[in-house]
């Protein structure tokens, strides 16, 4: 593959984006600048405006295609269950990864949370196409065992171990964008793009936000919502630039990319994240996690790499 500046440049501002996701919330949650429920529903608010621009600039397309969860209404043939639900599911995913990411930013430092969040991503996509039928090899099951190896490594008791709360939601926000992930690649019976399908994703996925929005101002109440000025801009600023356009970039380069190349490059992401929180939110970083990260990140390559 002849190097193309174009590309490396492209590619690089996605994983930058990617990396700023994490940044951008740990900044705003630890700073106390804004609670994890007012930060989900506005960086998802402003992600579908955000795309759903973007949809209607680049694809000149009718903009109500994007709200519409059945497109093949030619079909009027009974609808089993799971085809009536699927349309929803994309939403519901997204929306699990963006609360889970949001909750456990309140107790993970910014480079650990995408550790932890990237480990579940690649260790549950790895498994559902397990269980679907591929075969690894030796050496993959090698790095299956390394990578699955470090995710527990990170969780022994030191004193840079995560709490075991934040591990939990994020990596319950992994699987949901791993599964979400595959589940983006599926063929559908009406061809779209991947901006009409995740512009969609983001626009269903407010109603999930609102329920929830909801649910805590009858059970809690809202004493738990903070939403001060500073918060408000990071979330815009995640939701419409580095999950917007970060997620809109990363489809089209993603496309010019072999799927090993795009999969290890996203190796970068944890990296990224742990210089952006040491160099602007003075977090430290400790042995156990460099270790860790390795183990981890070590595995997952080696996983990608045979695969090629």
């Amino acid at each position: 593959m002849r190097f193309d500046p174009r590309l490396f440049l492209l590619t690089s501002v996605a994983l930058i984006a990617f990396a700023g996701n994490s940044f951008l919330c740990r900044w705003a949650l630890a700073g106390q600048q804004i609670d994890a429920l007012s930060f989900t529903l506005i960086r998802l608010l402003s992600g579908a405006i955000t795309l759903v621009f973007l949809f209607v600039l680049l694809e000149r397309k009718p903009v109500a295609q994007v709200f519409a969860l059945n497109l093949n209404k030619a079909d009027v043939r009974p609808r089993s269950f799971k085809q009536r639900v699927m349309p929803i599911f994309g939403p519901f995913l997204l929306f699990t990864y963006a609360a889970g990411f949001s909750y456990a930013y309140l107790s993970l430092e910014t480079g650990i949370g995408a550790l932890i969040l990237f480990a579940a991503v690649q260790i549950s996509m790895i498994g559902i196409n397990v269980v679907k039928g591929e075969r690894p090899n030796l050496v993959q099951w090698i790095g299956i065992l390394l990578s699955f190896s470090g995710f527990i490594y990170l969780l022994l008791p030191t004193l840079s171990s995560p709490s075991l709360k934040g591990f939990v939601l994020m990596t319950i926000a992994g699987v949901a964008w791993g599964v979400y992930s595959l589940l983006a690649k599926q063929k559908t019976e009406v061809n779209e793009s991947a901006l009409m399908k995740t512009s969609r994703n983001f626009i269903w996925s407010m109603p999930f936000v609102m329920f929830l929005l909801i649910a805590n101002l009858l059970f809690v109440g809202g004493d738990n919502l903070l939403i001060e000025a500073n918060g408000i801009y990071l979330a815009i600023v995640s939701g419409a630039l580095t999950s917007g356009i970060g997620y809109a970039i990363w489809y089209q380069v993603v496309k010019q990319l072999s799927g090993t190349l795009a999969s290890v490059s996203q190796l970068l992401v944890p990296v990224i994240a742990t210089a952006m929180g040491i160099s602007f939110l003075g977090e430290g970083i400790e042995l156990h996690f460099v270790i860790s990260s390795v183990m981890v990140l070590g595995g997952v390559m080696i996983v990608l790499l045979k695969k090629a």
